[in-house]
């Protein structure tokens, strides 16, 4: 008994290279957008913590 001959999928054709750039672009994205994410949760956290430091010297002061 011969082994199942594998057939070429051509919906995801591993050698096309319009897909691959595609996919590539979109995981940049991704990248991006999670450091973007990441710096506004930063500058929030420096924010609040700024607001919290002026409050509890504006109550010293009193």
């Amino acid at each position: 008994m011969r082994p199942k001959r594998e057939e070429y999928d051509w919906i995801n054709d591993p050698f096309d290279e319009k897909k691959c750039a595609e996919e590539l672009e979109r995981a940049r994205g991704g990248k991006a957008a999670g450091c973007g994410l990441a710096v506004v949760v930063v500058a929030a956290l420096a924010l609040i913590v700024g607001a919290v430091v002026a409050i509890g010297a504006l109550g010293a002061a009193l």
